[in-house]
């Protein structure tokens, strides 16, 4: 048991000093649809840019995707989300954020 506490309190720090690293979930549904979402972050110079991808595919191969990214630095935030439906419509919208002082 001391060596598990002592190996957690090794390891931790280190784990929690590295950069984001990308995250892939997928998950199927009883019916054979699927959801799969995608994440991935870059951080330097005072500035983050991450996005996350999803893509919805139903039982009979009809999808939808939509993709957020975000770029956030000193004194703003800019973010885009796009979206893609099934039949091939599109929608984006964009909104960014800033702080005046």
């Amino acid at each position: 048991m001391k060596m598990l506490k002592l190996t957690a309190a090794l390891i931790l720090p280190l784990a929690l000093a590295l950069p984001a690293a990308a995250q892939n979930v997928t998950i199927t549904g009883s019916n054979g649809g699927t959801i799969q979402k995608n994440r991935d972050c870059a951080r330097s110079n005072g500035q983050a840019n991450c996005t996350v991808s999803s893509t919805a595919t139903g039982a009979n191969g009809q999808s939808a995707t939509k993709t957020r990214a975000r770029t956030t630095e000193a004194g703003s935030s800019s973010t885009t989300v796009t979206s893609t439906g099934p039949s091939g419509q599109t929608n984006s919208r964009s909104r960014l954020v800033t702080v005046t002082r």
